[in-house]
């Protein structure tokens, strides 16, 4: 359980640090800000990297759109909820072990997956700031 709080935590990071590039960028000048976006692009690139590869060994599909991926989370819910309902009796603690396992390797990639939002949500913030600013500046000319 450690774990997972763990990873929350490293989830509530990330998006904390997100919000303060995105709220120290709006003192930036052009260079400073498409410097700062092709820093955070490379962050975004590298982690959809781990998580294809993550997903490769899971067996999971590296191509999945977010429609794709929301429909596999909506698929696992209803899975998952279809699991409990039909083990609710059973006491095997074998069973329960590895649906436990199970059900923490789903929570770590939800996490990543997140994660990876998180940098992407970051990284349209940063050039919609640039887009504004260099609207402004040819508004000034």
């Amino acid at each position: 359980m450690t774990e997972m709080t763990d990873r929350i935590n490293q989830l509530t990071d990330w998006s904390k640090q997100a919000q303060e590039h995105v709220q120290s960028a709006i003192a930036q000048n052009q260079e400073e800000l498409s410097a700062a976006i092709e820093q955070v692009q490379r962050e975004t690139e590298q982690r959809a990297e781990q998580l294809r590869r993550e997903a490769a060994a899971q067996k999971a599909d590296d191509s999945a759109s977010l429609q794709e991926a929301s429909n596999k989370w909506q698929e696992h819910v209803a899975t998952v909820k279809s699991r409990i309902q039909e083990r609710k009796g059973e006491l095997d603690v074998k069973r329960a072990e590895l649906k436990a396992e199970d059900a923490e390797g789903y929570a770590s990639f939800a996490i990543d997956f997140a994660g990876s939002a998180i940098l992407e949500a970051e990284s349209a913030a940063l050039e919609a700031l640039r887009a504004r600013a260099e609207a402004e500046a040819l508004a000034s000319r």
